[in-house]
């Protein structure tokens, strides 16, 4: 019905992905609103791929990607490269956020920048500040569905919770690569393997 079919964040329909040759070919997959899903598999199988697939960075091979009505995707990268020297992390979240100084602190505090943190030139955060600061600032941007390629990967133990803290209060859609068994477990309702013949297995959590 329109009610249900207007809950799909995403649908991939067999579709094929990769560069100049197929990495993945004939998936078929629902993402709808509020999932929670994590993508794992070996190195190489097209995890990567697949997210740059869905942003609309690399064209589908075959087959189609359709995003949602009203769905806005942001991309959280493993490389960090979007963040840039030469701003604090306020200054740098009201670059990319149409709100003054009053209001960027208390959505920053929302993501445990507290007091004065915000004024701390980005070269000097800690992956897992950088981390909550991109999570802030694609939230405040109004994205929806959110994709994040091994976000806990240079984090340690306490930087990984309070990014998972602040993940938790996103009502959007999300699509994680990652293989940390305790956010998986804690965080995901969906789990999507890719098996060694390249198909993508899907299990409630």
């Amino acid at each position: 019905n329109v009610s249900e079919s207007g809950r799909d964040v995403l649908v991939l329909e067999d579709l094929s992905i990769g560069y100049d040759r197929t990495i993945l070919q004939g998936i078929h997959l629902v993402l709808r609103y509020g999932d929670r899903a994590v993508l794992v598999g070996p190195n190489g199988c097209g995890k990567t791929t697949l997210l740059r697939t869905i942003m609309g960075e690399i064209p589908p091979l075959a087959g189609k990607c359709r995003l949602g009505a009203s769905v806005i995707p942001g991309y959280l990268t493993q490389e960090q490269e979007y963040i840039t020297p030469g701003f604090t992390a306020l200054s740098f979240f009201q670059q990319k956020v149409n709100l003054n100084e009053t209001e960027s602190r208390a959505f920053l505090h929302k993501y445990l920048f507290n007091g004065d943190e915000v004024f701390t030139p980005i070269e000097n955060l800690s992956f897992g500040q950088r981390s909550r600061l991109s999570l802030a600032c694609l939230v405040a941007q109004g994205c929806n569905l959110l994709l994040f390629d091994e976000p806990l990967n240079h984090l340690d133990i306490a930087s990984r919770f309070q990014f998972e803290k602040s993940l938790s209060t996103f009502e959007g859609s999300t699509l994680t690569v990652v293989h940390d068994r305790y956010f998986i477990k804690n965080y995901a309702n969906r789990l999507l393997k890719i098996n060694e013949d390249g198909l993508i297995q899907d299990w409630d959590c």
